[in-house]
């Protein structure tokens, strides 16, 4: 894209004398550092450059093609990156850009992503050309009924950055679940930006699908900011898109804050999914878990790359990760990129990492038992991907969810292309 297409782009996001200023500033830092090269450490297996060849431009009407899907819970309904709900039915979620400009948003907006150490162009083309997206506000001590964000793209060639801010007092609690659906075939960016503060006791169950078209890019990056015996308990489905990226980095600032980052990758045809996953203990007695499982089929791709730094001062730490990962074609890879960093003593911190193939005695054994060759496959593959799940049990999510990961499982005996 060249500089003028993402001029016109910002002409058409509007806002406060002093979001634009912000905006205009956003746009040059943009201007200066470009996309993601693959010279840059952290970009060197998902290169974005095919992103500066394309003509994309802001999207011209919102998506109306809406699933009949029922949602176990409130849904907010954005059709290519505009909420198209009138009424939302829920006191503590609104659109983002209808509260710009009220104090709370002026207060926290920008804060993490201007402060978190690793920020990326892609978070400064998102503060320049955001449209909409969620606010999230729990005051303190309530419990907000279970979210449901539906993003739909049904534009071609669209470029959708979506912001969302999501705050939560102390002793706060809510269920956020993002999906992201597109048009089958539909080349489309969405490029997100999630900022997450929890207060004192507060606690946030997160869950991201994306579903995105096969012909898609998505990009995301989300921010967590913890406080005292707060919790962030996270469960991402990474299944759509051509081209997928997806960065989660927690600060775990106070004592007692716990995070939960777990997941679920299937790359199949030539899918590129790539997760990186960043917390940082920066506080005495907080503790983190990393429960991951991968599957490339045909000539797709995945990447995990994880990294969990203890800083000094930061005792009784507590960090576990682990890496499980399936080949099911010869032409598929994964990388897995596992990272502790330790400045302090007296912590609890391991990891562990695989990548490797479907057991064939494991198959031998219950085709013994008369189960075929194909049931036998899909059941050891459901069993592998059930060992990350285990957010679902006390969500209340798991029936919801069943028929999208039982959709996304490579199909026996085929060479997908998608």
């Amino acid at each position: 894209m060249t500089p003028t297409l993402y001029r016109q782009a910002l002409e058409q996001t509007g806002g406060s004398p002093h979001l634009l200023a912000a905006r205009e500033v956003a746009l040059e830092r943009f201007f200066s550092h470009g996309l993601p090269s693959p010279r840059d450490e952290d970009w060197k297996y998902t290169p974005l450059d095919f992103l500066e060849r394309a003509e994309l431009h802001a999207p011209h009407h919102t998506a109306e093609d809406w699933t009949s899907e029922d949602y176990p819970g409130i849904a907010l309904k954005y059709g290519n990156g505009r909420l198209t709900d009138v009424y939302t039915q829920s006191i503590h979620a609104h659109s983002l850009a209808d509260r710009a400009d009220t104090a709370l948003v002026v207060r926290y907006l920008g804060q993490l992503a201007d402060t978190f150490p690793g920020n990326t162009a892609l978070a400064e083309i998102n503060s320049a050309l955001w449209q909409d997206g969620l606010l999230l506000h729990v005051p303190a001590g309530w419990k907000s009924a279970p979210l449901f964000m539906v993003h739909r793209t049904s534009e071609a060639d669209a470029m959708l950055h979506l912001r969302h801010l999501v705050v939560l007092e102390a002793g706060a609690e809510a269920v956020l679940v993002e999906q992201c659906l597109g048009a089958p075939g539909l080349a489309y960016w969405h490029n997100s930006v999630t900022e997450i503060v929890l207060g004192e006791g507060a606690r946030l169950t997160h869950l991201k699908l994306d579903e995105n078209s096969a012909a898609a890019t998505h990009t995301g990056l989300t921010l967590v900011q913890q406080a005292r015996d707060s919790r962030y308990r996270a469960l991402s489905l990474n299944v759509g898109a051509r081209v997928a990226r997806h960065d989660t980095r927690v600060h775990l600032d106070e004592a007692g804050a716990t995070c939960q980052l777990d997941g679920v990758f299937i790359a199949t045809g030539r899918r590129h999914i790539d997760q990186h996953l960043h917390v940082d203990h920066r506080a005495p007695h907080t503790g983190s878990s990393q429960t991951w499982r991968g599957i490339a089929d045909g000539r797709g791709r995945g990447i995990f790359d994880a990294r969990v730094v203890v800083q000094p001062g930061a005792r009784k730490a507590d960090a576990l990760q682990s890496s499980r990962n399936l080949l099911l074609s010869p032409h598929a890879e994964i990388d897995v990129k596992p990272q502790l960093e330790i400045y302090t003593d007296d912590v609890k911190c391991g990891h562990g990492a695989t990548v490797g193939q479907l057991d064939p005695a494991e198959i031998f054994y219950l085709r013994s038992r008369g189960i075929d060759a194909d049931t036998a496959r899909a059941l050891l593959l459901r069993g592998f991907v059930e060992q990350a799940l285990g957010l679902l049990k006390d969500s209340g999510l798991a029936d919801w969810l069943e028929p999208h990961l039982a959709a996304a499982l490579p199909a026996p005996n085929k060479e997908h292309t998608a």
